[in-house]
């Protein structure tokens, strides 16, 4: 069955949760996604997502930026004489945001607040929890929002001028053979490999967080891969003319 969030796709950016032991969405044995489990994205690393029958939840993992958005929250629903004469009091605060009926069941744990509210009332939230917009219409199962690197890896500048060489005279409509042949590379001689035999090379490189070359040149078949590059790229081109 569908997500409830999936009607916000095209509004707010949709995400999924990620297994941090692969870096990928969680799959089955034969590579199939097996969650539908999405999340709107917020500012802070602030989500909403689907309790169920219509019913939201916001999280907040901080506690003083929690304080924060239910003290701005209360002072639209409740007044801002009201909040402020609580002094911070934010056990009170809670007892009157639950009486006015918008929040419902606020939960303060170590390190984190969240709270329920009707589906309808998603916007009053939202100017809160700031839900990001960009990139609203992708799945939220994209490989664009799978985890990048905190730091990008670098091919040496003595192997990429080989690669460079090789590519100078492609023409912007013939780059998509590039990435067949690499892709080729890495499906016809890495998995065939007497280690990659035994590994998935995709998921190894969604567990690296490398692409295409980068992934060849971590695992040492550089050279390896520039001969073939070189090799299938003229008789490509050769089949173009």
């Amino acid at each position: 069955m569908a997500n409830y969030l999936m009607r916000y796709k095209g509004k707010y950016r949709l995400k999924a949760p990620i297994d941090e032991n692969t870096n990928d969405y969680p799959r089955d044995a034969h590579g199939k996604i097996e969650t539908d489990d999405i999340y709107i994205d917020c500012a802070y690393g602030n989500q909403i997502y689907h309790y169920g029958h219509g019913v939201l939840v916001a999280y907040i993992p901080s506690i003083g930026r929690g304080h924060n958005v239910l003290m701005s929250i209360g002072t639209e629903l409740i007044g801002k004489e009201t909040v402020e004469s609580l002094n911070r009091n934010y056990d009170k605060l809670y007892e009157l945001l639950l009486k006015e009926g918008t929040i419902r069941e606020i939960r303060q744990n170590d390190g984190e607040i969240e709270f329920k509210f009707k589906a309808k009332d998603i916007e009053l939230i939202a100017k809160y929890l700031k839900p990001k917009t960009g990139g609203a219409g992708i799945s939220p199962f994209s490989s664009r929002n799978l985890p990048k690197p905190k730091q990008a890896y670098v091919i040496p500048d003595e192997d990429l001028k080989e690669y460079k060489e090789i590519i100078v005279d492609i023409s912007r409509d013939k780059l998509v053979i590039l990435s067949q042949i690499t892709k080729s590379f890495l499906n016809n001689i890495v998995a065939k490999k007497p280690y990659y035999k035994t590994v998935d090379v995709k998921a190894d490189m969604k567990k690296k967080m490398l692409k295409g070359k980068e992934y060849i040149h971590s695992i040492g078949l550089w050279n390896e891969y520039i001969k073939y590059l070189s090799k299938k790229l003229e008789e490509r081109l050769n089949e173009t003319k």
